[in-house]
């Protein structure tokens, strides 16, 4: 399958999650319910914070790995802030306590188009830089991109045979599957 048809094929699979979120009532989603409000809370200063630190010290990971060369580095810049734009906590409000299941939809639905909006952003920013990486670098982002937080434990990109064998879960590839062992 091509890489193309791979990265429409994602797409679409995440854009009908999102739609399918957005169209379960709220009652019938675990943790949701009377008394539970809509199911998403506002971040706190310091959640912001923690986020934009862990965004950023993940992205000088990924630059050090990928020894971005001088000739490289507005793409690189121009990645990193789509990257640093994703993290609007503006954009992540909650609907009101108040609202009816409609209203809830609509918000849900709402925010969906903006995440798809950004990934459509973060898509063009990724192909601008993978565009002026070489080969080699081009395979490293897109195992980075794969597998963002490496799998599993953390620590991206360890490579080498894990406890559970060459892809590191024994799931044949599909060692992020939280508690699947």
């Amino acid at each position: 399958m091509s890489t193309t048809t791979r990265s429409k094929l994602a797409t679409a699979l995440f854009a009908a999650g999102l739609a399918m979120a957005a169209a379960a009532p709220a009652s019938a989603m675990p943790g949701y319910g009377p008394g539970m409000g809509t199911g998403m809370r506002e971040m706190t200063p310091e959640m912001q914070e923690r986020m934009k630190t862990r965004m950023a010290t993940h992205l000088d990971k990924m630059a050090n790995r990928l020894e971005i060369k001088a000739s490289q580095q507005d793409a690189w810049q121009a990645y990193v802030k789509v990257h640093k734009e994703q993290l609007d906590p503006a954009a992540m409000k909650s609907a009101p306590k108040d609202a009816d299941a409609a209203t809830i939809a609509r918000h849900r639905a709402d925010m969906a188009a903006q995440m798809a909006q950004k990934l459509s952003t973060l898509a063009d920013a990724t192909a601008k830089l993978q565009s002026a990486l070489t080969p080699e670098q081009a395979r490293l982002l897109a195992d980075m991109t794969r597998n963002p937080m490496g799998g599993r434990h953390g620590g991206f990109g360890r490579g080498g045979d894990g406890p559970r064998g060459p892809m590191g879960g024994g799931m044949g590839g599909m060692s992020g599957m939280g508690g699947m062992r």
